[in-house]
């Protein structure tokens, strides 16, 4: 028994040893400095501060997912636009520069989309993300999903009958939140972040602002908030990352106005790559926010 606990301390000091060792020889973290990109990623930043990446990933076969990543979401909110964040990713499905209401939708299941798994969106706190995947089998299809892109950017119409026809939608999508793990999170959250504006930003907002606001608070939310510095697009697919002609196809598709004295040029990636796609997203979000459940 006794040579038998000899010999566990013996093999516990030998890793205690070998892990001090490694430790002082392994060089000092900057911690201040930020996380490096994955070599494999295309990353760069346009003149307007819209920022892309771009990944080759070959599967699946013609496939390509396309991220509208805006650093905007419920805390942005001012007092009287608590919900306003959420309904606005709403209306980018109802009515945009290059998409009548519905016709968005219409178009991309028409190539084989289905509203849900391949055409999302999610507000946060911290964030908006815009999720298309479309194919690249089917002519125009990969233009056509950057045209959304474009438009949910700066190109909703923001029609007040649109709005008030989501009203409902929005409400509903309340009402049904309404339970037991609602109820234990309102309880939750005012403790877990005391005293900050994330204890009084639920993304889902205020039923009584979501039923009342005016489509002008909801307009002041996308003009201030949607700007290309706070913005970036996302692509994953078949693409030559590693090739000049990639920067060469890197092109200035549009330039759109959210508000009078507000123009957005949105980049797109020329159709002459064919594109497939995997999973990717990013968080804009900036340091110093906690990670929080999205809507």
């Amino acid at each position: 028994m006794a040579s038998s606990r000899l010999i566990r301390i013996f093999i516990a000091a030998s890793y205690l040893v070998v892990a001090l060792t490694f430790a002082s020889a392994a060089p000092a973290q900057d911690l201040k400095a930020p996380l490096p990109v994955d070599s494999s990623v295309r990353t760069g930043t346009l003149p307007n501060g819209l920022k892309f990446f771009i990944r080759r990933n070959p599967r699946p076969a013609d496939r390509v997912l396309l991220r509208l990543a805006v650093q905007a979401g419920s805390v942005d909110e001012a007092d009287d636009q608590r919900g306003l964040a959420h309904m606005l990713e709403h209306m980018a499905f109802n009515g945009t520069s290059r998409f009548k209401p519905g016709e968005l939708v219409n178009y991309l299941q028409s190539i084989g989309a289905r509203f849900g798994p391949h055409v999302n969106a999610y507000t946060s706190y911290d964030e908006t993300v815009y999720m298309l995947d479309v194919p690249t089998d089917r002519p125009n299809a990969l233009q056509r999903g950057m045209d959304a892109l474009s438009d949910f950017a700066g190109g909703m119409t923001l029609d007040p009958a649109e709005v008030e026809k989501e009203r409902g939608v929005v409400i509903e999508e309340w009402r049904g939140r309404l339970g037991a793990a609602t109820r234990v999170r309102d309880k939750q959250v005012p403790v877990l972040f005391y005293k900050s504006r994330y204890a009084e930003r639920n993304p889902i907002g205020k039923p009584e602002i979501l039923r009342n606001a005016p489509t002008s608070r909801l307009r002041d939310f996308y003009n201030t908030w949607y700007r290309p510095e706070r913005m970036a697009i996302i692509i994953v697919g078949d693409v030559k990352v590693d090739t000049p002609q990639v920067g060469s196809n890197i092109i200035e598709a549009a330039a759109i106005g959210a508000s009078e004295g507000m123009k957005l040029a949105i980049n797109v990636v020329a159709m002459l790559i064919a594109f497939h796609c995997m999973l990717a997203c990013v968080s804009m979000a900036p340091l110093g926010r906690p990670v929080v459940p999205e809507v």
